[in-house]
């Protein structure tokens, strides 16, 4: 578990960053939630795709945590469709298949302001330096 001493750069800013986190494992998007709420940032989260693509309001985040292979529509798909809506957003792909990476590399190689993959199991403070890393 994250320790009180690990990472609150997110905390020393007036204003909390936002995070819209969609995975489709319920316990990954709670526990992701709870820990990175604790380490100051605000945060929603989907465990639908098309729900998140449809609450989805351009300009309102920092970043986008999305998980690669989910029903309905994968995450990729879903960061294609974000940024035509908010082409500022960041993302961080999430995912527990190695292969994934290549398929990103090759769909978004340049692409990226910041390359974040982050790969399951995610340790939860990994999670959060990842964050702080990609935020700052």
């Amino acid at each position: 578990m994250v320790g009180q001493s690990t990472l609150n750069h997110s905390k020393n800013n007036n204003k909390k960053k936002k995070i819209l986190f969609v995975d489709d494992e319920p316990d990954i998007t709670w526990l992701s939630k709870t820990v990175l709420e604790r380490n100051g940032f605000e945060v929603q989260t989907f465990e639908s795709p098309v729900s998140a693509l449809d609450n989805f309001k351009p300009g309102s985040y920092d970043l986008l945590p999305i998980d690669i292979k989910m029903r309905g529509m994968d995450g990729f798909e879903l960061y294609d469709k974000i940024s035509k809506m908010d082409n500022n957003i960041n993302v961080c792909f999430l995912t527990a298949a190695t292969e994934y990476y290549d398929k990103y590399k090759q769909r978004y190689n340049g692409q990226m302001k910041k390359e974040c993959f982050i790969t399951k199991p995610i340790r939860l403070e990994n999670l959060v330096n990842t964050i702080n890393s990609v935020l700052n």
